[in-house]
C-alpha cells in the first residue's frame, strides 16, 4: 500500500483512465449515498469503456425502488478470479473493513480507488478522492463528473439525487452547503422527478413497519435530564411484527425530533452478542467521537459502529462513555 495521501481531483482522474476492470462496492448494509454514488460511478465508468462488476456485502435494499439493482452482486456470487478485476472502486466507506466480505475478493496488486466524504476515512487507497466538506458523497462523485466533462444522464441524476437527499437528510442536516443546493439544482435540471423519487424514499410505509415502530417508540429511555435518548430493537421484535432490519432504517430520527435531546443513539441487536448502532446529535456534539471509539466512524453529527455485546452491555458501555467524554450531570 502506497502512503496513505489524498489525491488532487485531476490526479485521481487521470489514474482512474489508466484501468480497464473494475469492482465496485460500497459498505455494508447500505443506504441511499453508498448505493446511488456506486450506481453513478458505474455509468461514468462504462461511458469511459470500462468494464464493471458491482458487488456488497447485502442485498439491495427494498426501501430503495427509485435506485436500479440490476447488475447487484453479493460476495459469494463473484465467480471469477480475483485477479480478473484491475482495481476495485469504493463509495462511501470510511475504511476497507466496512465492505465486509467483499475485501476477500481482491488481491495485492489490486488497485484501490476510494470515493467518500466522511471525516472518519483513513485514505485506505492507493487512490483516495475524500471530501469531507461535502454533504454526501453523492457531492464527490457529481465533482468528477464535472471534471471529467461527463454529461449527466437523467439515470445519474436520480442515483446522485437519492444519494444527497438520502444523505443531508433531505437537505435540512447541517452537513448541507451550498455547493449541495447547486448540485441539486444541475440534477434536478435534467427533468428527475423528485416528487416521485422522494415519494418512494420517505412515504412509503409498510403495516409491519408501523407495528414495528410502534414496539419500538415503547421502549425509548433517556438520561442525563433528557439530552441523551435511546431506543432498542431485539431481534423478538422483528419475528412478532413481521417486519426487517432494513424497516428500522430512519427509526433513529423519532429520537432526534425530541426537543431537549443533544445525543441520540439506536441499537440493532443482530444477534445475541453483537448490537449494530447508529448515533445521531444536535448542536455541537460529535458523535463521530463516540463511534470511533467503538471502533466505527462517520460524521460529527451522524455515525455507527458494531459491539461484540448484548444489547444490556453494549448500552451501558455507550452511555458511561458518554458520560465520561461529554460531562453532562
Amino acid at each position: 500500500m502506497k502512503k496513505r495521501i489524498n489525491h488532487s481531483l485531476n490526479d485521481f482522474c487521470k489514474a482512474l483512465k489508466r484501468h480497464d476492470r473494475f469492482l465496485l462496492s460500497c459498505h455494508v448494509a447500505p443506504e441511499g449515498d453508498a448505493i446511488g454514488s456506486m450506481l453513478a460511478m458505474a455509468s461514468l465508468l462504462k461511458r469511459l469503456g470500462k468494464k464493471i462488476t458491482l458487488v456488497c456485502d447485502d442485498v439491495f435494499p427494498a426501501r430503495l425502488p427509485c435506485l436500479s439493482s440490476k447488475g447487484w452482486n453479493q460476495p459469494h456470487q463473484i465467480k471469477k478470479s480475483a485477479k480478473t478485476f484491475e482495481a476495485l472502486l469504493t463509495t462511501d466507506c470510511p475504511n476497507l473493513g466496512r465492505t465486509g466480505h467483499v475485501s476477500r475478493l481482491i488481491s495485492q496488486d489490486t488497485v484501490i480507488f476510494n470515493i467518500d466524504h466522511h471525516i472518519s476515512n483513513n485514505y485506505f487507497g492507493h487512490y483516495n478522492y475524500v471530501c469531507p466538506d461535502r454533504g454526501a458523497t453523492g457531492e464527490v462523485v457529481y465533482d468528477i463528473y464535472e471534471h471529467l466533462k461527463m454529461p449527466l444522464t437523467r439515470e445519474d441524476a436520480k442515483n446522485l439525487y437519492v444519494a444527497i437527499s438520502t444523505d443531508t437528510g433531505s437537505f435540512k442536516y447541517s452537513t448541507t452547503t451550498v455547493h449541495s443546493h447547486r448540485v441539486a439544482e444541475k440534477l434536478i435540471s435534467t427533468g428527475i422527478d423528485i416528487e416521485k423519487i422522494n415519494e418512494q424514499i420517505y412515504a412509503t410505509y409498510s403495516l409491519n413497519k408501523m407495528q414495528l415502530y410502534s414496539r419500538l417508540l415503547g421502549r425509548v429511555k433517556t438520561s442525563f435530564g433528557g439530552r441523551v435518548a435511546w431506543g432498542e430493537m431485539r431481534q423478538s421484535d422483528l419475528k412478532k411484527s413481521g417486519a426487517t432490519y432494513e424497516d428500522t432504517e430512519g427509526f433513529i430520527d423519532f429520537l432526534r425530533y425530541m426537543k431537549e435531546v443533544k445525543i441520540v443513539f439506536f441499537m440493532s441487536e443482530m444477534n445475541p452478542h453483537q448490537v449494530k448502532v447508529s448515533f445521531r446529535c444536535k448542536e455541537h456534539y460529535d458523535v463521530n467521537k463516540i463511534a470511533t471509539h467503538f471502533g466505527g466512524g462517520g460524521h460529527r453529527k451522524a455515525s455507527g459502529c458494531i459491539i461484540d455485546k448484548p444489547l444490556k452491555i453494549a448500552e451501558k458501555m455507550i452511555l458511561a462513555y458518554i458520560q465520561k467524554e461529554r460531562h453532562f450531570k
